[in-house]
């Protein structure tokens, strides 16, 4: 298995070092942005193996192949005293920690930031839990699914008929991730102006989320408007919806401003309506969107995708394909941006995942491989880098408190 030192990172983050002790998906996803765009993450792992390496398809745990790329793999079981130790002595040289367990865990561990912050004041600790450190929910059970749930996301999904619908990926934990990325982000910037002090971050899963949800709360407090569901359509606009075509794929359409609108009039051979005074705006439209969802889904259905698509790209209308994984893979636009990369792997070899995101055109981010496939790879580096003797890391591997590949 390939060392941390064989890989030189590459991205804006290059030097900056972050310790990641999570499960599951929002903090080791914050970790896997910051590790894309060049951070060095150090993830602690129980020496049993993290979950997420039986999670997915194939015999390796392809979700993490994902979720731990580009990590370095630190083999520590944090229950125990000397463990809770190793992780201490790592952080002192650490920028970035993160975790997402209960509230309260890490306390218990001696690994909160109160005590952190002692040993090194410069660090910045992102926690992340289903509904935040604090609250009278604050020590409930929390999950994606719950947050999905929680924060009037399912409530607003589905077809008007239907369940409240949950999304098939863990869409809570990959918003918070988002928002956990930039949060550490701007707690760095931060600690460059006021002398170096780190800060302590507390971010739940449904608040990311609910932060999404556009005018739904103030609608709500200002108009008593409640959001129910509406499938593919939208309110405040129409057309948009998806339409099933002759061959049995779909097209998005959205033209929420009126001159895109008038060109898909055109574009299916509706030009009368374009100079009619009951189309020519949203607000009129809106009073008859049956009628124009009829009409453009009896056009859709008498043409294929292929000759749908390129009859409303002649017209510059705002439409695409609906994808699924494999259109998105073969699409000639997704090729051609590297959207998705070819990444080498030791056990299952060469394969396509999502490239970095976002490009940076000076320092552009990297994925130099994929979760790696033995716990702990980089113990015996890191343990001896923070002055532990080979016959400790020995020792500590032979009482199950570390574990080294």
């Amino acid at each position: 298995m390939t060392s941390h030192k064989d890989f030189q990172a590459s991205g804006p983050l290059q030097g900056l070092r972050v310790i990641e002790l999570g499960m599951l998906f929002a903090g080791p996803l914050i970790a896997t942005n910051l590790a894309d765009l060049g951070a060095e993450v150090i993830k602690i792992e129980h020496p049993k193996g993290d979950e997420v390496r039986k999670l997915g398809k194939g015999d390796n745990g392809l979700w993490w192949s994902v979720v731990a790329r580009n990590k370095k793999l630190v083999g520590v079981d944090v229950k125990h005293a000397d463990g809770q130790a190793v992780v201490r002595k790592l952080l002192e040289s650490a920028d970035v920690f993160i975790e997402n367990f209960r509230p309260g865990r890490v306390k218990e561990w001696g690994l909160d930031y109160e005590t952190i912050r002692k040993i090194n004041p410069g660090i910045v600790m992102l926690h992340v839990s289903g509904y935040g450190q604090t609250g009278p929910y604050a020590l409930r059970p929390g999950l994606g699914t719950l947050a999905e749930a929680f924060s009037g996301f399912a409530h607003v999904t589905g077809q008007p008929d239907g369940p409240p619908t949950l999304p098939a990926f863990p869409l809570a934990d990959s918003v918070a991730a988002l928002s956990g990325t930039y949060a550490v982000l701007a707690a760095l910037w931060a600690r460059e102006r006021n002398g170096g002090i780190g800060d302590e971050i507390d971010i739940s899963l449904y608040e990311p989320l609910l932060s999404m949800t556009g005018p739904m709360v103030i609608n709500y407090t200002k108009a008593g408007s409640i959001a129910h569901r509406d499938g593919n359509r939208a309110r405040w606009s129409t057309p948009r919806n998806t339409y099933r075509t002759k061959d049995g794929r779909w097209i998005a359409v959205s033209s929420a401003a009126d001159a895109p609108t008038m060109r898909l009039f055109k574009a299916i051979g509706r030009e009368d309506l374009a100079e009619d005074p009951a189309w020519q705006t949203n607000r009129e439209r809106l009073k008859r969107v049956d009628e124009c969802d009829g009409m453009i889904a009896d056009w859709m259905l008498a043409h294929t995708q292929a000759e749908a698509m390129e009859r409303l790209g002649e017209f510059d209308v705002l439409a695409a394909p609906v994808n699924d994984v494999e259109g998105i893979v073969n699409d000639p636009h997704v090729q051609a941006r590297g959207t998705v990369v070819t990444v080498a792997d030791p056990a299952i070899g060469d394969t396509q995942v999502q490239g970095v995101v976002p490009r940076f055109r000076n320092s552009p981010g990297k994925i130099n491989w994929l979760g790696k496939h033995q716990v702990g790879t980089e113990t015996r580096d890191f343990l001896r880098e923070v002055g532990y003797a080979d016959g400790d890391i020995a020792a500590l591997e032979k009482r199950g408190i570390v574990k080294a590949a």
